[in-house]
């Protein structure tokens, strides 16, 4: 079974496993306080790379269709490959635009759920991870965009499985393409 495979198949059942709960978009006029949402991913590689992130969140709702908020970036990175050990630090902001709200008025099984466009500016310090012979590298900014699947897993909390492109993506990027990103949201 292909690596692609598997990947296709993990993302499929998490689609079918988070879309069998149901949560209910913002009211027409909810209070500023309702807009915020709070979350984030865990994430985690092993093998003969290892990655172990950390990325807390913090949003607002500006309407019902478009969101924007910031975050923080943490990731433990070890290569056997290239002997490298190390930590990187960073933050990002990001906006998503709903493109269809609820996917149960197209199929039924997916009530709820949506399609969004998802955008994000990642600027990560990979100094204490790589080290380029001749040139100082502090800094790698990843301007990333894709689609997600939103999911509603309670009242106001969401799971979102992202697929994105970094349009930066070098020797030394920390998010090689394609990006799939598992992220929540309260």
């Amino acid at each position: 079974m292909s690596k692609n495979f598997k990947i296709l198949l993990f993302f499929f059942l998490c689609l079918n496993f988070a879309s069998s709960s149901n949560a209910q978009y913002l009211e027409n006029n909810p209070k500023p306080s309702q807009r915020v949402f709070y979350g984030g991913d865990l994430g985690f590689s092993f093998g003969y790379s290892t990655y172990i992130s950390v990325n807390p969140i913090v949003g607002y709702r500006i309407t019902n269709r478009l969101s924007s908020g910031i975050g923080l970036n943490y990731t433990f990175a070890k290569s056997n490959y290239y002997g490298y050990i190390g930590n990187m630090f960073g933050g990002n902001i990001f906006a998503s635009f709903t493109i269809v709200k609820d996917l149960g008025n197209i199929i039924s099984f997916y009530q709820g759920s949506g399609i969004l466009f998802y955008a994000e500016y990642n600027l990560m310090d990979v100094s204490h991870y790589y080290s380029v012979p001749g040139r100082e590298v502090k800094y790698v900014a990843s301007p990333m965009a894709g689609f997600a699947f939103q999911s509603p897993i309670g009242g106001r909390s969401y799971l979102l499985m992202m697929i994105l492109y970094n349009f930066n993506e070098t020797s030394i990027s920390p998010y090689p393409n394609p990006v799939f990103k598992f992220s929540y949201q309260f």
